[in-house]
């Protein structure tokens, strides 16, 4: 059983915090959500809303029911308790049925009518940007504030606290930049309740969104770059939260809250088309951690030959060593051909704008590595499927 105490406000010095105690079966543990000052007035802790939301899957995933002292909003407690916990559990055979405890609140909360998005300063997040900060936009849903939060995406303890750090000072340097008002936070619901933020990063960020839904009128949430057939729920506790974003997204959204899950229509190749063209994002596009990008990782790869695909390279002279890339270009088409016969789908996107510039040379280098790394695979299973064996063997004898 997961009991979620009462939210209280905190503060320290020019910091805020909402507070929460989670007791997990007679455990207590404290888990936090810290912004600026200014913000104080916007921390929601007259409902449990933003801690079951951060806390949901967890349950579900190790077989708690939860009980909120404080309460929940009646639309999204009915949300959840009729739409998502039902769905997801129809089809995983690991999932629990939550079941949910908690008073019902009718009213609605003050609000500041603020549109937001988060800043991450990704493909994903730049497209939200370069749709919702147009001034040639719909007036009513254009941002006014970008936020910034620290629930998981950064990896936990120490390392994650450095990632945070060198990722934010990017989304400041932008947003002072560009002219934009940044909301930041930070939370230790990644280190008290252990997750794959892969797998529960909806479940994150929304925790953050509605930590401040006093703020909040409007939400774009950038979708995570799953094509539409590519919708599931079948045993999500092992795939990306975004897989199934077109039912979380909607369920967590109200009528004083609304939460848009912003591009899910569109491919990432759709989405490369339209940041290369908005030019704030030329000298600030991160896909790695790194500034400049590393180039050599799977997302600079995958980058790389989707800017080449477009004929924009050199509008990321900022971001990426384009030099180095024209120069290994062969290098970069192997991997592209190779990943396209193993019908990656980032790949496959993007294989009729490349076919015309594969050479000669690069089919048969890719050829020959798809080779070699099949042959390594079958060596490897083979080597797994004696091991079985030989302690099924040591078993018996046992």
């Amino acid at each position: 059983m997961i009991t979620i105490r009462q939210p209280k406000v905190s503060n320290c010095q020019n910091k805020s915090r909402l507070n929460a105690e989670i007791d997990v079966d007679g455990v207590t543990k404290e888990v936090w959500f810290e912004v600026d000052a200014e913000y104080a007035p916007y921390l929601c802790y007259e409902r449990s809303d933003a801690f079951l939301i951060g806390l949901l899957y967890w349950a579900m995933l190790n077989g708690h029911d939860i009980v909120c002292e404080a309460p929940v909003g009646e639309e999204l407690l009915y949300q959840i308790t009729a739409d998502l916990i039902p769905a997801l559990v129809t089809h995983s055979s690991v999932l629990h049925p939550s079941k949910i405890t908690a008073p019902v609140d009718v009213d609605s909360l003050p609000n500041a009518g603020a549109v937001g998005t988060g800043i991450s300063c990704g493909v994903d997040s730049f497209h939200v940007l370069a749709k919702q900060a147009s001034p040639n936009g719909t007036k009513n849903l254009q941002l006014t504030h970008l936020a910034f939060n620290n629930v998981g995406s950064h990896g936990t303890g120490a390392k994650g606290q450095a990632a945070y750090a060198w990722h934010k000072s990017r989304a400041e340097a932008f947003c002072e930049q560009h002219g934009f008002k940044l909301v930041l936070s930070d939370s230790n619901i990644a280190d008290a309740f252990t997750q794959s933020f892969l797998v529960t990063h909806i479940y994150s960020g929304c925790f953050a969104i509605y930590a401040l839904q006093k703020l909040w009128r409007t939400y774009f949430y950038a979708s995570s770059g799953y094509d539409l057939n590519d919708f599931s729920l079948v045993n999500s506790e092992n795939f990306g939260a975004g897989r199934y974003e077109l039912l979380s997204l909607p369920t967590f959204s109200t009528h004083a809250l609304k939460i848009y899950c912003e591009g899910v229509a569109l491919t990432r190749l759709d989405k490369i088309r339209v940041v290369a063209e908005y030019e704030p994002a030329h000298a600030f596009l991160s896909v790695c951690g790194q500034h400049p990008n590393c180039g050599k990782c799977r997302k600079c790869k995958r980058t790389l030959l989707e800017l080449y695909a477009i004929d924009r390279l050199d509008n990321f002279r900022e971001s990426f060593d384009i030099d180095y890339f024209n120069s290994h270009k062969d290098w970069y088409m192997i991997r592209f051909l190779s990943k396209y016969w193993q019908r990656d789908p980032y790949y496959v996107r993007i294989y009729p704008l490349l076919k015309n510039r594969i050479t000669f040379k690069v089919r048969v280098l890719a050829f020959l590595r798809c080779g070699i790394h099949a042959m390594l695979k079958n060596i490897k299973n083979k080597r797994l499927e004696r091991a079985k064996k030989s302690c099924g063997a040591l078993v018996a004898k046992s």
